[in-house]
């Protein structure tokens, strides 16, 4: 599996802790699936911002490190940090998830960006 599709699925993953529904879930692991990579990305933070799922910065990081190793422009996921939240508002436990996603997934961009390079 490639670097692009592990990213994926640890946004997917981080997508799913925070609240998106598992329909959502399911249309972007569908176009993970059919190598529609794009389209899995988009799917997930547009139905997170349609929701109004709160975010943490780090996966708001994630969000952008993904988009810029897809070499998706920064405008079409910029309006992503609207939904960064206070610390202090989103949950320990979700935190602690994305924590883990997050931790193994900077290993996977960054390799991913280098053979980009």
């Amino acid at each position: 599996m490639d670097n692009y599709k592990i990213s994926l699925l640890h946004l997917i993953d981080g997508a799913k802790i925070l609240g998106l529904s598992n329909a959502d879930i399911q249309v972007a692991q569908d176009f993970l699936t059919f190598n529609e990579l794009g389209l899995s990305f988009d799917t997930i933070i547009t139905q997170m911002y349609e929701y109004d799922i709160e975010i943490t910065i780090e996966y708001y990081s994630m969000i952008s490190k993904i988009g810029e190793s897809m070499q998706i422009p920064l405008e079409e996921y910029s309006f992503m940090k609207e939904l960064i939240r206070s610390d202090n508002i989103i949950p320990q436990p979700i935190k602690e998830g994305l924590r883990g996603i997050i931790d193994s997934l900077n290993g996977a961009i960054e390799k991913n960006v280098n053979d980009v390079i």
